[in-house]
């Protein structure tokens, strides 16, 4: 359609162009392109009888063409393909913050049906669908409304404001929804959304002006541009995006006015619903006020007595209990029809105290008599059937067992048991979460034994009392249960009715048993449909995160971790399903049989067979064998892509089953470097943030939901531990060489500390002194190399202790300490060099006084010749 618009727009364009050339200046060409050539044989020939023409105009003029003919085969032409994209147009509508929303020009284009071929006089199907679009946008869709008498509280309350606020907020009670024409609707809301999807299969939103509050209020409403995202069948509202304010909202289609609508025919949609709701509101509120304000005064036994009522109820033969209901109902409705003739006189009395009411709302609420189905012919064939319905009904109730009203009842009592089985069902199909296969056969094991223990010990007992207690009322006759005889029993009506209840016993039973075993299939098949065409050889391609097989709600958990004999396992093997869910399907279905009859309960003045048992699994087996099938199958495919997403955990194995006591022992004997330890720590951290990237808590694969949280928390803790014992063993053995530096710094102080004990000593000190500065450059290298790998902590903000950080600084501190006490050792060795100077200088006067003092006891020694005092001389002479 669009290509014949643009042609048409061109065919234009080249007419009115052409008719403002004079036509002396006209230049004549001939143009030839591949549409006009056609080949024959070897030749090329024009079939074109308009440009043939055309041509021999030209020559008759006398003119030259301009170009000449050129005749190419059409073998000699190279073939070309063109792809030519189709241009997609926008139209743009500003929202919150100046934002601009793009809607496709499809959106905007209004419904237009037209024969395809276009008729004489007519337009063309895309010029209409133009001239409509133009019409549509001029029209001002708030003074339609206006024109018609639509204000926003004449469209109040929503269906929103219905069911939060009073009903007393507004003028009217009932929102304007429920009475929506559908109608009206040019397209279904599939296709109005398929409006919104583009070439590349991309949905876009749907732009419309729509009845929404403003600012999020529920009082204030008005008409908005928004954007219309998506419908909801269940509710039949769509989702309108606010573009003023980008809330979204779900509304009705009466609130909602697509801009590829006409305005006008919305506009009477409108009023064909306000109409009704007014309608529909007046009727209720004269309901109301005659129900409750005329006839506020009638007690329940008061009827006034009227012939006519009591001439026809006359002819009613009937039990007593249904004659007083039907009496009672007559009598109500006749009171409520003279309330609302007295009713009209009082409107019409004061018709301006009740503008609402007219006498056609009156006339047209009241109740009006059904026609007869039958014609008067048709009445005059049954007659002539002479049909004698005393016979008949005789010959009915002779052969019938339901021939008394205690037949009847007991029948409805063991209909009323039978029913309630018939909701029961033996597998449980509702799970608030997954659940584990030893808790899913558990529970499936525990509901099944406790349906099963009820058809067996309740349901027989339960239907033999509702029975017994009715038939036994009616004492002797054909339903009697106090016969003793067999052939009897056999003659009576009591053995069919007791076989009618067998049979709908195992009605209840196939329907319990079908319905059991559907629904359970149907729960646990239907996520493995996605499986059945999957290869034996198939290969997980998507991430760790995105699943290839999502499904709404999983089934069965299962925990993914790592064994000790390296591989990824889960907490359940997954090929144990197939058998699991196999022997539940079977154990709970056999737990069904021998469920009694309820003969023996019933009579029990005759002996019956201990092991009369009604039908059960016997009437659905092909079912189960279908069922069982496909659930194998299904299971048997499913483990399938389980198995090969375990594989792709395959490269944590190693860092899984990881010592990290062992690992922190290598880590410790390789003595790497500061460089290497940094690097060894961010790869780490880098390992922990990766897992905590790429590692789901959980992943859906069709009714698995595999937990990874447990293999993941553990493997990040454990990254964590391993950081923290490398850092551990890193600020160890900075502690040591930290210690041994401060030893250094000590000993090389402490020996230019020392204060010299002699001369010999100073010069010693001296000595050694002239080598610190060398001594001290070289600590302070090995400080600098220290604070650089302390950096490393630092760039982890890794938190010292407090006795290692003052040890730290303590080092970093001692080469000054040396060179300061360095700086003022020469002048204290110069003050000890004079006072060992004087101390030497005193030593020697006293030592050489003392040898005068020797010399002169040396003397005197000499001048003693006691030969008695030798002994004590000698003495003398050696202190």
């Amino acid at each position: 359609m669009a290509r014949r618009s643009r042609s048409s727009t061109a065919i234009f364009k080249a007419v009115t162009s052409l008719q403002k050339i004079d036509s002396s200046e006209i230049r004549r060409t001939n143009i030839y392109s591949s549409s006009i050539l056609k080949t024959d044989g070897a030749k090329v020939s024009r079939v074109d009888a308009k440009e043939e023409r055309a041509n021999k105009t030209c020559l008759q003029t006398g003119t030259k063409t301009l170009y000449q003919e050129l005749k190419i085969k059409n073998e000699q032409l190279a073939p070309h393909c063109h792809v030519i994209e189709t241009a997609q147009k926008w139209l743009n509508l500003e929202g919150k913050n100046n934002r601009m929303h793009k809607f496709p020009l499809k959106t905007i284009l209004p419904k237009v049906q037209m024969t395809r071929v276009v008729l004489p006089k007519h337009l063309p199907r895309d010029v209409e669908v133009e001239r409509r679009r133009k019409q549509y946008a001029k029209i001002n869709l708030e003074a339609e409304f206006e024109k018609a008498g639509l204000s926003a509280s004449e469209l109040m309350p929503t269906e929103e404001q219905y069911y939060i606020l009073s009903e007393n907020a507004f003028e009217h009670f009932l929102p304007l929804s429920f009475f929506d024409d559908s109608n009206y609707d040019t397209h279904s809301p599939e296709a109005w959304l398929k409006l919104g999807q583009i070439e590349s299969g991309e949905f876009y939103p749907l732009p419309a002006k729509a009845f929404l509050p403003v600012n999020q209020s529920l009082m204030d409403y008005k008409w908005q541009f928004a954007a219309i995202h998506s419908y909801d069948d269940d509710t039949g509202k769509w989702t309108a995006m606010n573009l003023s304010d980008e809330h979204v909202y779900e509304v009705p289609k009466v609130q909602v006015m697509f801009m590829a609508e006409n305005p006008y025919i919305f506009v009477e949609r409108l009023k064909k619903a306000v109409k009704i709701r007014n309608e529909a509101e007046t009727v209720i509120m004269l309901e109301t006020i005659v129900d409750c304000v005329m006839l506020q005064d009638l007690t329940e036994l008061r009827i006034y007595p009227n012939k006519l009522v009591e001439r026809l109820m006359s002819k009613v033969k009937t039990d007593p209990t249904f004659f007083n209901q039907l009496n009672t109902e007559i009598y109500l409705v006749f009171e409520h029809l003279m309330a609302c003739y007295e009713f009209e006189k009082f409107v019409k009395l004061l018709p301006k105290e009740f503008p609402k009411f007219t006498g056609d709302v009156i006339r047209n609420s009241l109740p009006k008599a059904f026609p007869s189905k039958l014609n008067d012919s048709e009445r005059r064939l049954i007659k002539s059937f002479n049909i004698k319905l005393k016979q008949r009904r005789k010959s009915v109730l002779t052969f019938s067992l339901y021939y008394t009203k205690g037949g009847i009842e007991a029948m409805q009592n063991v209909t009323q048991e039978c029913k309630y089985i018939e909701t029961m069902t033996l597998f449980l199909v509702n799970f608030a979460k997954p659940l584990f296969l030893n808790d899913f056969l558990q529970a499936q094991d525990q509901n099944s034994s406790h349906v099963s223990n009820y058809l067996k010990a309740f349901w027989p007992t339960k239907i033999s009392a509702g029975v017994t207690i009715v038939l036994r009322a009616l004492g002797k006759g054909w339903l009697d249960i106090t016969l003793d005889k067999w052939s009897v029993y056999q003659m009576c009506k009591i053995s069919r009715f007791i076989l009618q209840v067998k049979f709908r016993m195992q009605e209840s039973m196939h329907v319990l048993l079908e319905k059991s075993i559907s629904n359970f299939t149907q729960f646990l098949c239907d996520p493995c449909m996605q499986f059945l065409n999957i290869p034996t050889d198939y290969k997980w391609t998507n991430d760790y995160i995105e699943t290839e097989f999502p499904y709404p709600k999983a089934i069965f958990s299962l925990i993914l971790s790592v064994s000790d004999d390296e591989k990824v396992v889960f907490n359940t093997n997954p090929k144990e399903f197939q058998t699991s869910m196999k022997e539940i399907f079977k154990k709970s279905l056999e737990k069904t049989n021998a469920v009694r009859c309820i003969d023996a309960e019933t009579l029990f003045n005759l002996r019956f067979a201990p092991n009369l048992y009604i039908l059960t699994v016997e009437l659905i087996e092909e079912l189960y064998l279908e069922c069982d099938e496909l659930m194998q199958k299904c299971y048997s495919k499913a483990i399938i892509p389980l198995i090969s997403y375990s594989h792709k955990y395959d490269r944590f194995i190693n860092f899984y089953l990881l010592n990290n006591q062992q690992y922190m022992q290598n880590y410790k004997a390789a003595k790497k470097a500061s460089m290497q330890v940094k690097a060894d720590i961010l790869e780490h951290k880098r390992m922990k943030e990766e897992l905590r990237a790429i590692l789901p808590p959980t992943i859906t694969i069709g009714p698995f939901l595999v937990i990874i949280d447990p293999m993941k928390q553990y493997m990040i803790r454990k990254r964590i531990e391993i950081v923290k014992k490398i850092f551990e063993y890193y600020v160890d053995r900075m502690y040591d060489i930290n210690e041994q530096l401060i030893e250094r710094c000590m000993e090389v102080y402490n020996k230019i500390h020392e204060r010299p004990q002699s001369i010999e000593h100073l010069y010693d000190i001296r000595e050694f002194a002239q080598t610190v500065p060398e001594v001290v450059d070289q600590v302070r290298a090995d400080i600098q190399i220290m604070v650089l790998e302390y950096d490393m902590l630092d760039s982890f903000f890794y938190n010292l202790p407090d006795h290692q950080f003052a040890m730290k600084w303590e080092a970093f501190a001692w080469p000054k300490n040396i060179l300061d006490r360095l700086s003022t050792l020469r002048e204290e060795q110069k003050a000890d060099i004079e006072d060992f100077k004087r101390l030497h200088l005193s030593e020697c006067i006293g030592f050489e006084e003392r040898l005068e003092s020797l010399n002169d006891e040396v003397q005197a020694y000499s001048l003693m010749f006691n030969p008695e005092r030798v002994l004590e001389t000698a003495n003398d002479v050696s202190k």
